[in-house]
């Protein structure tokens, strides 16, 4: 087990987790995984950089350790060594020169001079140079180099610059509650410019929440719900805004009318008839007769009289905006007043009329100019856009 590595620490970052990647010096990548502030990290090479998110602050601190110089390598070394060179030289040269000179001298004219003079003369040289070379040995010095220990107080530069953005809402313990705005005004703070990009919110402008974040809040009729860290656990939604259909009731009415009822009535009539008989004799015979008499007789009748009932619609509620007021663009970039504003869009940008008020008409004078999240807009004394939009400087 190496006992040589690299200490990380830092005084603002002490307790936090941070999620580590090595890269090396030599190449690759390694993930340390998430390591708690101060850690330290054991291995043979710990030359590269380290690169530690910070989930807290959504930032990436990166720390270098600067790359070592070639590496130390055994270096061999060649010790010269005397070469003695031994040399024997064997040198026999015998000479055997015999001479035999045989003179036979006679006196008569004639002389025979026999002179035989063998010479022998062998010369043996025998030269042995024997040389001993010695062979070069190279001896390798190894020069340990030290290993320390790196100790570095990482310290965070910049601090994170993700300012949180103030937005006012109206809060519940249900989603139709805090659509249905019975609370108070509240201001909680978010990681994104726009309401409905938050992730997160927290109840003050730095650090944690000191307060239980659980519940709906309601911007601009745009509904999260948040866990007590302030973290948003489901979709963002709209309030739903109902509108009555108008319903037609039917209201029985009576309406007298008059109506004609023939009536028969019986009435006697005396007719004379002449009956010729063989005596005279008058006979008066009545003879009922019917007249029919038309008499007037007043029914009541019924009449199914269609009748309207307006129901009140209710009126449209428009979307908040916490923004800057002004009477230059320069007092509301400098975001010295705030004011609260009223618009048809859930965009800000969408807008070319604005109210003071949720419903109704404009009450009051609102001429200047109003920023939000560094863009502005001139409008006139009834609330509407003057120009269009454009950005601080």
């Amino acid at each position: 087990m190496s006992d040589c590595g690299v200490s990380i620490f830092s005084n603002n970052l002490s307790g936090l987790t941070a999620n580590v990647t090595f890269y090396p010096c030599s190449g690759g990548t390694i993930n340390l995984g998430d390591q708690v502030f101060p850690f330290t990290y054991v291995t043979d090479y710990w030359f590269g950089s380290y690169d530690c998110y910070v989930p807290t602050y959504a930032y990436n601190y990166i720390l270098s350790v600067p790359c070592p110089s070639a590496t130390p390598s055994s270096t061999p070394t060649s010790t010269p060594t005397a070469t003695p060179t031994n040399t024997a030289t064997p040198t026999d040269t015998p000479t055997n020169t015999p001479t035999n000179t045989v003179t036979n001298t006679q006196t008569p004219t004639n002389t025979e001079t026999t002179t035989n003079t063998p010479t022998n003369t062998p010369t043996n040289t025998e030269t042995s140079t024997p040389t001993n070379t010695p062979t070069n040995t190279e001896t390798p010095t190894n020069t340990p180099t030290p290993t320390p220990t790196v100790t570095i107080n990482l310290t965070p530069t910049p601090t994170p610059t993700n300012a949180r953005i103030p937005f006012t809402v109206y809060s519940g313990t249900t989603h139709d509650s805090a659509c249905g705005q019975y609370y108070p005004l509240v201001t909680i703070y978010g990681n994104n410019p726009q309401f409905d990009y938050c992730t997160q919110f927290w109840n003050v402008l730095n650090g944690n929440s000191t307060v239980d974040m659980s519940g709906f809040y309601n911007n601009g009729q745009i509904v999260v719900e948040l866990n007590s860290d302030g973290i948003e656990t489901s979709s963002y939604s709209l309030c739903v805004t109902l509108t009555p259909t108008p319903t037609n009731t039917e209201t029985p009415t009576n309406t007298p009318t008059q109506t004609q009822t023939p009536t028969n009535t019986e009435t006697p009539t005396n007719t004379p008839t002449n009956t010729p008989t063989n005596t005279e004799t008058p006979t008066n015979t009545p003879t009922n007769t019917e007249t029919p008499t038309q008499t007037i007789t007043q029914t009541q009748t019924p009449t199914v009289t269609s009748s309207h009932t307006p129901t009140p619609t209710p009126t449209h509620l428009r979307f908040q905006f916490l923004v800057f007021s002004g009477n230059s663009y320069i007092d509301s970039c400098a975001q010295l007043y705030n004011a609260v504003i009223y618009g048809d869009s859930p965009s800000f940008t969408n807008n070319t009329q604005f109210y003071n008020n949720i419903r109704g008409t404009v009450s009051i004078n609102m001429s200047g100019f109003y920023s939000l999240n560094t863009t502005v807009t001139q409008l006139n004394s009834g609330g509407a856009q003057v120009g269009s939009y454009f950005s601080c400087i």
